[in-house]
Protein backbone atom coordinates (compact mmCIF):
# COMPACT_ATOMS: atom_id res chain seq x y z
CA UNK A 1 0.00 0.00 0.00
CA UNK A 2 1.34 3.28 -0.70
CA UNK A 3 1.82 6.15 1.64
CA UNK A 4 -0.84 8.21 -0.71
CA UNK A 5 -3.17 5.10 -0.18
CA UNK A 6 -2.42 5.04 3.67
CA UNK A 7 -3.04 8.86 4.20
CA UNK A 8 -6.61 8.65 2.35
CA UNK A 9 -7.46 5.67 4.40
CA UNK A 10 -6.22 7.77 7.45
CA UNK A 11 -7.69 10.82 6.69
CA UNK A 12 -11.41 9.84 5.52
CA UNK A 13 -13.50 8.29 8.59
CA UNK A 14 -12.21 11.94 9.99
CA UNK A 15 -13.27 13.66 6.96
CA UNK A 16 -16.85 11.86 6.94
CA UNK A 17 -17.42 12.61 10.52
CA UNK A 18 -16.97 16.17 10.26
CA UNK A 19 -19.09 16.46 7.05
CA UNK A 20 -22.26 13.80 9.41
CA UNK A 21 -22.12 16.09 12.29
CA UNK A 22 -22.52 19.30 9.44
CA UNK A 23 -25.64 17.73 8.24
CA UNK A 24 -26.75 16.67 11.84
CA UNK A 25 -26.36 20.32 13.08
CA UNK A 26 -27.87 22.28 10.25
CA UNK A 27 -30.66 19.85 10.61
CA UNK A 28 -31.14 19.89 14.41
CA UNK A 29 -30.96 24.23 13.98
CA UNK A 30 -33.97 24.64 12.47
CA UNK A 31 -36.11 22.62 15.27
CA UNK A 32 -34.42 24.51 17.75
CA UNK A 33 -35.21 27.94 15.98
CA UNK A 34 -39.08 26.24 16.25
CA UNK A 35 -39.54 25.27 19.49
CA UNK A 36 -37.98 28.95 20.54
CA UNK A 37 -40.25 30.87 18.30
CA UNK A 38 -42.82 28.55 19.29
CA UNK A 39 -41.88 29.42 22.73
CA UNK A 40 -42.47 33.12 22.28
CA UNK A 41 -46.32 32.41 21.68
CA UNK A 42 -46.36 29.76 23.90
CA UNK A 43 -45.68 32.10 27.20
CA UNK A 44 -46.40 34.83 26.07
CA UNK A 45 -49.90 36.60 28.09
CA UNK A 46 -49.50 39.85 24.94
CA UNK A 47 -53.21 41.34 25.45
CA UNK A 48 -52.99 42.45 21.50
CA UNK A 49 -56.38 44.75 22.13
CA UNK A 50 -54.84 47.32 20.03
CA UNK A 51 -52.72 47.82 17.21
CA UNK A 52 -49.77 50.11 18.09
CA UNK A 53 -50.33 52.59 16.09
CA UNK A 54 -53.87 53.24 18.35
CA UNK A 55 -52.29 54.02 21.61
CA UNK A 56 -50.83 57.12 22.48
CA UNK A 57 -47.57 56.66 24.65
CA UNK A 58 -44.73 58.45 25.47
CA UNK A 59 -41.57 58.71 24.05
CA UNK A 60 -39.58 59.56 27.72
CA UNK A 61 -40.57 60.03 30.75
CA UNK A 62 -43.44 62.51 31.54
CA UNK A 63 -43.87 64.26 35.19
CA UNK A 64 -47.44 65.62 35.49
CA UNK A 65 -50.32 65.86 38.22
CA UNK A 66 -53.56 64.39 38.61
CA UNK A 67 -56.88 66.31 38.90
CA UNK A 68 -55.81 65.97 42.83
CA UNK A 69 -52.80 67.46 42.82
CA UNK A 70 -50.85 64.40 42.98
CA UNK A 71 -47.15 64.02 40.88
CA UNK A 72 -47.61 61.32 38.40
CA UNK A 73 -44.73 60.12 36.08
CA UNK A 74 -45.84 58.90 32.33
CA UNK A 75 -43.18 56.36 31.54
CA UNK A 76 -41.77 55.52 28.51
CA UNK A 77 -42.62 52.32 26.09
CA UNK A 78 -40.13 49.55 27.89
CA UNK A 79 -39.26 51.59 30.84
CA UNK A 80 -38.85 49.83 34.17
CA UNK A 81 -41.21 51.79 36.22
CA UNK A 82 -42.14 50.09 38.93
CA UNK A 83 -41.62 46.89 41.36
CA UNK A 84 -44.26 43.79 42.24
CA UNK A 85 -44.29 42.74 45.37
CA UNK A 86 -46.64 39.54 46.72
CA UNK A 87 -45.34 38.69 49.72
CA UNK A 88 -47.96 35.31 50.25
CA UNK A 89 -45.83 33.69 47.07
CA UNK A 90 -42.81 35.64 47.71
CA UNK A 91 -42.76 37.45 44.46
CA UNK A 92 -40.70 40.67 44.14
CA UNK A 93 -40.30 41.68 40.39
CA UNK A 94 -39.56 44.63 38.14
CA UNK A 95 -42.65 46.33 36.04
CA UNK A 96 -41.80 47.15 32.39
CA UNK A 97 -44.64 49.96 30.61
CA UNK A 98 -45.43 47.73 27.23
CA UNK A 99 -44.88 43.78 26.39
CA UNK A 100 -42.50 42.24 24.41
CA UNK A 101 -41.02 39.20 24.17
CA UNK A 102 -37.63 40.54 25.49
CA UNK A 103 -39.45 42.16 28.00
CA UNK A 104 -41.31 39.19 29.67
CA UNK A 105 -38.04 37.60 30.22
CA UNK A 106 -37.25 40.13 32.20
CA UNK A 107 -40.10 40.90 34.25
CA UNK A 108 -43.78 41.66 34.88
CA UNK A 109 -45.37 43.73 31.90
CA UNK A 110 -47.56 46.10 31.51
CA UNK A 111 -50.63 46.52 28.56
CA UNK A 112 -50.12 50.08 27.68
CA UNK A 113 -53.71 50.27 26.93
CA UNK A 114 -54.05 50.18 30.75
CA UNK A 115 -54.02 53.21 33.44
CA UNK A 116 -50.53 53.95 34.44
CA UNK A 117 -49.92 52.73 38.17
CA UNK A 118 -51.46 55.70 40.31
CA UNK A 119 -54.79 57.10 38.01
CA UNK A 120 -57.76 55.89 38.68
CA UNK A 121 -58.82 53.39 36.39
CA UNK A 122 -58.04 49.27 35.23
CA UNK A 123 -54.09 49.02 35.45
CA UNK A 124 -53.41 45.32 33.52
CA UNK A 125 -49.94 43.67 34.45
CA UNK A 126 -49.05 40.12 32.50
CA UNK A 127 -46.30 38.23 32.67
CA UNK A 128 -44.65 34.30 31.77
CA UNK A 129 -46.45 31.18 33.85
CA UNK A 130 -43.16 29.84 33.85
CA UNK A 131 -41.29 32.61 35.63
CA UNK A 132 -42.41 35.58 36.74
CA UNK A 133 -46.25 34.56 37.71
CA UNK A 134 -45.52 30.59 38.29
CA UNK A 135 -47.22 31.16 41.79
CA UNK A 136 -49.72 33.44 40.49
CA UNK A 137 -52.75 30.54 40.80
CA UNK A 138 -51.46 30.46 44.55
CA UNK A 139 -52.05 33.92 45.13
CA UNK A 140 -55.89 33.77 47.61
CA UNK A 141 -58.63 36.62 48.19
CA UNK A 142 -57.40 39.13 50.58
CA UNK A 143 -53.73 38.47 49.97
CA UNK A 144 -51.80 41.90 49.53
CA UNK A 145 -50.33 43.21 46.28
CA UNK A 146 -47.51 46.29 46.52
CA UNK A 147 -46.73 48.32 43.56
CA UNK A 148 -43.72 50.79 44.46
CA UNK A 149 -43.00 53.55 41.80
CA UNK A 150 -40.87 56.40 41.51
CA UNK A 151 -43.63 58.50 42.96
CA UNK A 152 -45.41 56.18 45.32
CA UNK A 153 -46.53 53.25 46.59
CA UNK A 154 -49.76 51.77 45.57
CA UNK A 155 -51.35 49.26 47.70
CA UNK A 156 -53.88 46.32 46.95
CA UNK A 157 -55.91 43.60 47.68
CA UNK A 158 -56.83 40.35 46.01
CA UNK A 159 -60.38 40.32 45.34
CA UNK A 160 -61.71 37.65 42.89
CA UNK A 161 -59.07 34.50 40.96
CA UNK A 162 -60.42 33.37 37.85
CA UNK A 163 -60.41 31.80 34.49
CA UNK A 164 -61.11 32.74 30.49
CA UNK A 165 -59.93 32.54 27.18
CA UNK A 166 -57.54 34.30 25.39
CA UNK A 167 -60.00 34.98 22.88
CA UNK A 168 -62.44 36.92 25.63
CA UNK A 169 -60.92 40.31 26.42
CA UNK A 170 -63.66 41.18 28.72
CA UNK A 171 -61.36 40.66 32.11
CA UNK A 172 -58.43 43.07 30.67
CA UNK A 173 -60.06 45.52 28.52
CA UNK A 174 -59.56 49.21 29.44
CA UNK A 175 -62.09 50.84 32.04
CA UNK A 176 -62.66 53.44 34.76
CA UNK A 177 -63.08 50.96 37.42
CA UNK A 178 -60.43 51.38 39.50
CA UNK A 179 -58.59 47.87 40.21
CA UNK A 180 -55.51 45.79 39.56
CA UNK A 181 -55.69 42.77 36.96
CA UNK A 182 -52.52 40.60 37.09
CA UNK A 183 -53.09 37.58 34.54
CA UNK A 184 -50.82 34.94 33.02
CA UNK A 185 -51.29 31.52 30.94
CA UNK A 186 -52.70 28.64 32.79
CA UNK A 187 -53.22 24.81 32.12
CA UNK A 188 -49.99 23.46 29.78
CA UNK A 189 -46.61 25.00 30.32
CA UNK A 190 -45.01 22.63 27.50
CA UNK A 191 -47.35 23.71 24.56
CA UNK A 192 -49.96 26.17 23.51
CA UNK A 193 -52.76 27.12 26.22
CA UNK A 194 -56.13 29.25 25.47
CA UNK A 195 -56.82 29.06 29.23
CA UNK A 196 -55.80 32.16 31.15
CA UNK A 197 -55.49 32.50 35.05
CA UNK A 198 -56.24 36.56 36.25
CA UNK A 199 -56.04 37.52 39.70
CA UNK A 200 -58.57 40.95 40.10
CA UNK A 201 -57.54 43.20 42.80
CA UNK A 202 -59.09 46.39 44.54
CA UNK A 203 -56.89 49.10 45.78
CA UNK A 204 -56.71 50.01 49.56
CA UNK A 205 -54.13 52.42 49.87
CA UNK A 206 -52.27 54.96 47.49
CA UNK A 207 -49.22 57.00 48.94
CA UNK A 208 -47.66 59.41 46.87
CA UNK A 209 -45.11 61.13 46.96
CA UNK A 210 -45.17 65.06 48.21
Amino acid sequence: MSKKTALVNLVTPFVTLAICGGVISGAAFIPAKKIYDASQVIFSADTEHKAMSEIKFTEKEVESQLDDGSKIVYPSFGKEYATLKIKSIDLEAPVFFGSTPDLLHEGVCQYIGSKVIGEKGHVVLDAHCNTFFLDLDKVKEGDEVILTTSYGEFKYKAKEITYFKDSDNTLIAPSDEDKLTMYTCYGNLLGPTEDRLAVICEPTDKKFKS
